[in-house]
C-alpha cells in the first residue's frame, strides 16, 4: 500500500471511527502515543499545545462530542504532500451541553475547518486546526 492510500484510510478512519461513531477507542489505531495537537494554531501564535493522545482525546474530543452528542464531521479535501496531508472538513451538530465556556443553546451549529496532519508511517504525530467553531458558538449567543 502507498503512504497516500495509508493516509486516506486514516484519515478516513479518523472522521468516521472516532468523529463520527465516537469511538475514543480508535484513537490509538490512528495517532502516535506521543501526538502533539496544536489547536487553534502554535502555541507562539495564541493557540494551544497537547502533548499525547489521552491530553486531547479526554481535554478536547471527549468534550466536544459531549457538547454535541450528534456531532458528524464531513471531509471536502485532502490534499497530500511528503508527510503531510491537509484537510478542509465540516462539522455539524447539536449544541447540547456546555462548550468552551458557552451555555447549551439547543440549536444546530455548523462550522468548517483545516487541519494540517504530520504522519509518521500511518499514524497521526502532529496536527495543526484552525476552525471557526468559537465564532460560530458566539454568534448563537446573541
Amino acid at each position: 500500500m502507498s503512504d497516500v492510500e495509508a493516509y486516506k484510510r486514516t484519515m478516513g478512519r479518523l472522521i468516521e471511527e472516532v468523529w463520527n461513531k465516537q469511538n475514543l477507542d480508535a484513537v490509538p489505531e490512528v495517532f502516535t502515543e506521543d501526538a502533539i495537537m496544536h489547536h487553534g494554531g502554535s502555541g507562539d501564535c495564541g493557540g494551544h499545545d497537547m502533548v499525547g493522545t489521552p491530553a486531547f482525546r479526554d481535554g478536547y474530543m471527549r468534550p466536544t462530542q459531549a457538547a454535541f452528542p450528534d456531532i458528524q464531521h464531513a471531509v471536502k479535501d485532502l490534499l497530500f504532500d511528503g508527510d503531510k496531508v491537509t484537510m478542509r472538513f465540516q462539522g455539524e451538530g447539536t449544541h447540547a451541553g456546555e462548550y468552551l465556556g458557552f451555555a447549551p443553546t439547543r440549536r444546530v451549529l455548523r462550522y468548517e475547518g483545516l487541519v494540517i496532519f504530520r504522519m509518521e508511517g500511518a499514524l497521526i504525530a502532529e496536527v495543526w486546526v484552525i476552525s471557526n467553531m468559537a465564532r460560530v458558538l458566539a454568534a448563537l449567543q446573541h
